[in-house]
């Protein structure tokens, strides 16, 4: 199975790179779990991959291209940091470490801890509940037109 576990923002996870079809992103990571229609967006999919607790989305729009990722994984990393499982302070911190320390803390309900930490710049979100990090998702990076940047490296 391939590596799906290092955050790539506006690239992809591993070695999948956004953009890859379904018949690509099978023939890299295997037959996904579960298969998640879209309920917003009609056509659009998650992928559930248990295993590695990632799903990746493929958006109609994009003619089912692979979009985007969200992981639930304490074997996460972006730039080596793992992110899953850190309350805010340590988060912002490992952010910053990493070179992505102008993220922006969106509560939901400061109460029960609940909210983001969204990074426009790298189409990264981590999202928390309980004051911890619970997952962390990112994904394709759009232009001034909001025309789909794909990964070129």
């Amino acid at each position: 199975m391939t590596d799906l576990f290092t955050i790539r923002p506006g690239v992809g996870v591993g070695d999948l790179r956004f953009g890859a079809t379904r018949d690509e992103v099978r023939a890299l990571a295997g037959e996904p779990q579960e298969i998640v229609a879209s309920e917003e967006d009609a056509g659009s999919e998650l992928w559930v991959y248990d295993d590695a607790a990632i799903a990746l989305g493929f958006a109609i729009e994009e003619n089912q291209r692979f979009v985007s990722c969200e992981s639930y994984s304490m074997k996460a990393t972006f730039n080596g940091e793992a992110l899953v499982g850190l309350d805010r302070e340590a988060a912002e911190t490992a952010l910053e470490r990493a070179g992505a320390d102008e993220g922006i803390f969106m509560a939901e309900d400061e109460d029960e801890g609940s909210g983001q930490i969204a990074v426009p710049r790298l189409g990264l979100s981590l999202w928390f509940g309980e004051h911890i990090v619970e997952s962390v998702g990112w994904g394709v990076l759009f232009d001034d037109d909001d025309n789909v940047l794909w990964p070129t490296t």
